[in-house]
C-alpha cells in the first residue's frame, strides 16, 4: 500500500507527452535523452524525491526516465518526433508547403 503511494507521485507516461515535446522546443528542436529528460525535470519541477524512485529493484533507470522512454516512444508513433541516431530525438518538420 505505501509503495503505490510512492508511485503516484510519478506522472504517467501520456502526461509526460506535452513537456517532453516542450523541452524538445527550448532545446532547439533536437536533443540527447539526457538533455530531454532534465529539460522536462526543469519544465516540471519533480521533486528530488519523485525523481530518485527506481523503476525495478535493479535500480538502473528511474522511473521518471522509464516513463519518458516510453513518452518519446508514442510520440515517434504518433509522428511527432524521430530519433536518426542512438540517442538523439528531434521534433518532426511537419509543415506544409
Amino acid at each position: 500500500m505505501g509503495r503505490k503511494k510512492i508511485h503516484d507521485k510519478v506522472p504517467t507516461y501520456d502526461k509526460m507527452l506535452i513537456p517532453a515535446l516542450e523541452a524538445l522546443k527550448q532545446l532547439g528542436g533536437s536533443g540527447s535523452i539526457d538533455e530531454i529528460n532534465e529539460k522536462v525535470y526543469e519544465i516540471e519541477n519533480y521533486t528530488k524525491e519523485t525523481l530518485e524512485i527506481p523503476h525495478n529493484e535493479n535500480g538502473v533507470q528511474t522511473k521518471v526516465e522509464y516513463r519518458l522512454a516510453w513518452a518519446r516512444t508514442y510520440l515517434k508513433k504518433y509522428g511527432l518526433l524521430e530519433n536518426s541516431s542512438r540517442g538523439i530525438w528531434a521534433l518532426v518538420d511537419n509543415e506544409i508547403d
